[in-house]
Protein backbone atom coordinates (compact mmCIF):
# COMPACT_ATOMS: atom_id res chain seq x y z
CA UNK A 1 0.00 0.00 0.00
CA UNK A 2 1.38 3.40 -0.93
CA UNK A 3 1.38 6.35 1.45
CA UNK A 4 -1.10 8.11 -0.89
CA UNK A 5 -3.76 5.42 -0.44
CA UNK A 6 -3.31 5.59 3.35
CA UNK A 7 -3.95 9.34 3.22
CA UNK A 8 -7.02 8.78 1.02
CA UNK A 9 -8.37 6.15 3.44
CA UNK A 10 -7.88 8.52 6.40
CA UNK A 11 -9.59 11.37 4.51
CA UNK A 12 -12.49 9.08 3.58
CA UNK A 13 -12.79 7.87 7.17
CA UNK A 14 -12.72 11.48 8.43
CA UNK A 15 -15.52 12.43 6.03
CA UNK A 16 -17.61 9.42 7.07
CA UNK A 17 -17.13 10.28 10.75
CA UNK A 18 -18.14 13.90 10.13
CA UNK A 19 -21.16 12.82 8.08
CA UNK A 20 -22.21 10.38 10.78
CA UNK A 21 -22.00 13.20 13.32
CA UNK A 22 -24.47 15.20 11.22
CA UNK A 23 -22.01 17.79 9.97
CA UNK A 24 -22.42 18.97 6.41
CA UNK A 25 -19.34 20.36 4.74
CA UNK A 26 -20.17 23.10 2.27
CA UNK A 27 -18.92 26.39 0.88
CA UNK A 28 -20.48 29.61 2.08
CA UNK A 29 -20.68 31.00 -1.49
CA UNK A 30 -18.51 33.99 -0.66
CA UNK A 31 -20.67 35.11 2.27
CA UNK A 32 -18.09 34.89 5.03
CA UNK A 33 -20.31 35.54 8.05
CA UNK A 34 -23.22 33.38 6.93
CA UNK A 35 -24.06 29.85 7.97
CA UNK A 36 -21.14 27.57 7.22
CA UNK A 37 -23.48 24.80 6.10
CA UNK A 38 -23.73 23.04 9.45
CA UNK A 39 -26.94 21.03 9.72
CA UNK A 40 -29.49 22.51 12.11
CA UNK A 41 -31.38 20.27 14.57
CA UNK A 42 -35.06 21.12 14.96
CA UNK A 43 -36.70 20.89 18.38
CA UNK A 44 -40.19 19.34 18.76
CA UNK A 45 -41.69 22.83 19.37
CA UNK A 46 -40.01 24.17 16.24
CA UNK A 47 -41.14 21.17 14.16
CA UNK A 48 -44.75 21.65 15.32
CA UNK A 49 -44.61 25.38 14.50
CA UNK A 50 -43.18 24.59 11.06
CA UNK A 51 -45.91 21.98 10.40
CA UNK A 52 -48.50 24.65 11.25
CA UNK A 53 -46.81 27.28 9.03
CA UNK A 54 -45.88 24.96 6.15
CA UNK A 55 -49.01 25.71 4.06
CA UNK A 56 -48.15 29.43 4.25
CA UNK A 57 -44.54 28.74 3.24
CA UNK A 58 -45.87 26.62 0.36
CA UNK A 59 -48.17 29.43 -0.84
CA UNK A 60 -45.66 32.25 -0.59
CA UNK A 61 -42.09 30.88 -0.58
CA UNK A 62 -41.78 27.46 -2.19
CA UNK A 63 -42.14 28.72 -5.78
CA UNK A 64 -38.66 30.31 -5.52
CA UNK A 65 -37.04 28.57 -2.55
CA UNK A 66 -37.45 24.92 -3.59
CA UNK A 67 -35.73 23.16 -6.48
CA UNK A 68 -39.13 22.14 -7.91
CA UNK A 69 -40.55 25.67 -7.63
CA UNK A 70 -41.81 27.30 -10.83
CA UNK A 71 -39.61 30.36 -10.19
CA UNK A 72 -36.71 28.54 -8.53
CA UNK A 73 -33.34 30.24 -8.95
CA UNK A 74 -29.93 29.28 -7.62
CA UNK A 75 -29.56 32.62 -5.79
CA UNK A 76 -32.80 32.08 -3.83
CA UNK A 77 -31.81 28.50 -3.00
CA UNK A 78 -28.33 29.62 -1.90
CA UNK A 79 -29.91 32.04 0.58
CA UNK A 80 -32.63 29.74 1.98
CA UNK A 81 -33.48 26.37 0.44
CA UNK A 82 -36.83 25.05 1.66
CA UNK A 83 -36.82 21.62 0.00
CA UNK A 84 -36.69 19.98 3.43
CA UNK A 85 -36.78 20.99 7.02
CA UNK A 86 -34.68 22.27 8.68
CA UNK A 87 -33.96 24.72 5.87
CA UNK A 88 -30.57 24.87 4.18
CA UNK A 89 -28.60 27.74 2.70
CA UNK A 90 -26.37 30.43 4.08
CA UNK A 91 -29.19 32.13 5.98
CA UNK A 92 -30.46 28.89 7.55
CA UNK A 93 -28.81 29.58 10.91
CA UNK A 94 -30.63 32.91 11.18
CA UNK A 95 -33.78 31.90 9.28
CA UNK A 96 -36.21 33.31 11.87
CA UNK A 97 -34.70 36.80 11.81
CA UNK A 98 -34.12 36.73 8.05
CA UNK A 99 -37.71 35.75 7.27
CA UNK A 100 -39.07 38.38 9.70
CA UNK A 101 -36.94 41.01 7.94
CA UNK A 102 -37.87 40.09 4.35
CA UNK A 103 -41.56 39.99 5.31
CA UNK A 104 -41.26 43.45 6.89
CA UNK A 105 -42.18 42.07 10.32
CA UNK A 106 -38.99 43.00 12.18
CA UNK A 107 -40.17 46.50 13.07
CA UNK A 108 -37.47 48.10 10.89
CA UNK A 109 -37.83 46.86 7.33
CA UNK A 110 -40.27 47.07 4.47
CA UNK A 111 -41.28 43.74 2.90
CA UNK A 112 -38.97 42.56 0.11
CA UNK A 113 -40.55 39.12 -0.27
CA UNK A 114 -42.19 37.39 -1.98
CA UNK A 115 -40.14 39.00 -4.72
CA UNK A 116 -43.05 38.89 -7.17
CA UNK A 117 -45.67 40.13 -4.65
CA UNK A 118 -43.93 42.07 -1.88
CA UNK A 119 -46.00 42.30 1.29
CA UNK A 120 -48.47 39.61 0.21
CA UNK A 121 -47.85 37.50 3.32
CA UNK A 122 -50.46 38.82 5.74
CA UNK A 123 -53.16 37.77 8.16
CA UNK A 124 -53.20 34.15 9.31
CA UNK A 125 -50.32 33.17 6.99
CA UNK A 126 -48.09 35.87 8.47
CA UNK A 127 -49.11 34.95 12.03
CA UNK A 128 -48.21 31.29 11.47
CA UNK A 129 -44.86 32.12 9.86
CA UNK A 130 -44.01 34.51 12.70
CA UNK A 131 -44.99 31.88 15.30
CA UNK A 132 -42.60 29.51 13.52
CA UNK A 133 -39.87 32.22 13.52
CA UNK A 134 -40.32 32.67 17.28
CA UNK A 135 -40.04 28.89 17.86
CA UNK A 136 -36.99 28.79 15.57
CA UNK A 137 -35.28 31.59 17.52
CA UNK A 138 -35.98 29.87 20.85
CA UNK A 139 -34.43 26.67 19.48
CA UNK A 140 -31.47 28.49 17.85
CA UNK A 141 -30.79 31.73 19.77
CA UNK A 142 -29.24 34.35 17.50
CA UNK A 143 -25.52 34.83 17.97
CA UNK A 144 -24.29 38.27 19.08
CA UNK A 145 -24.01 40.72 16.23
CA UNK A 146 -20.67 40.82 14.45
CA UNK A 147 -18.70 43.89 15.45
CA UNK A 148 -17.37 44.38 11.93
CA UNK A 149 -19.71 45.52 9.19
CA UNK A 150 -20.47 42.79 6.74
CA UNK A 151 -20.75 43.59 3.07
CA UNK A 152 -24.44 43.71 2.26
CA UNK A 153 -26.01 41.76 -0.57
CA UNK A 154 -29.41 41.84 -2.23
CA UNK A 155 -32.12 39.32 -1.49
Amino acid sequence: MSSHSGVAEKATLSFVVLAAAGVVVSAAYGHGAHNSGQTMRATPEEQAAFANAKPAFERHCFRCHTTAGKKSKRKALDHIAMDRYPFRGHHAAEAGATIRKVLGADGKSKPTMPSDDKGAVAGDDLSKILAWADAFDRAHPPKPANTTKEKSHAH
